[in-house]
């Protein structure tokens, strides 16, 4: 019967140990907050059936680049999963996409066409906004020079911005 009694035991000791271990990184807003500098600025926001906490940037005091992200944190890494699962209706075109990531232009949008990365890692989904294309369209004449295009839809900052999101957030 003692026996019994410690299999069991040990049975349930594993098996929550294994649930905890597919459980990836977990994130908070606090953590977000304090790792890319911003002071706190946080709502309640359900996504696809499931709640979650979005941290929205402000200015950040360590690196520019995290104020074009968008932090969605979920209760379980499953929550996150099953929600980035159920995104691709988000989408007219997808670009790419692989087990942690997708990268495409936003359907529906009104009077632009928005590109979006979105970032699953842990228990958080991280959307970032790549490309803004105005679909009011600006006329200019051979006198009128053409604005410099602003430093924030280059493409070298829009891949500075993913390379250092994948590196902070893995």
């Amino acid at each position: 019967m003692k026996t019994k009694v410690n299999l069991i035991i040990v049975l349930c000791s594993i098996m929550l140990m294994g649930c905890g271990m597919h459980q990836g990184k977990i994130y908070t807003a606090k953590k977000i907050v304090e790792t890319c500098g911003f002071t706190e600025n946080t709502r309640e926001f359900n996504m696809k059936g499931y709640d979650s906490t979005n941290v929205m940037p402000t200015d950040s005091s360590v690196d520019k680049h995290f104020e074009s992200m968008d932090f969605y944190i979920f209760k379980s890494s499953y929550a996150a999963r099953k929600v980035f699962e159920n995104t691709k209706d988000w989408y007219s075109d997808i670009e790419e996409e692989g087990d942690d990531y997708r990268k495409g232009w936003l359907a529906d949008v009104c009077d632009a066409d928005v590109e979006q990365y979105e970032y699953l890692t842990g228990n958080m989904i991280i959307l970032v906004d790549t490309q803004c294309i105005s679909c009011w369209a600006e006329d200019y004449t051979d006198e009128e020079p053409e604005p410099e295009p602003d430093p924030e839809w280059t493409l070298s900052y829009r891949e500075e911005i993913i390379e250092l999101m994948r590196e902070t957030f893995n």
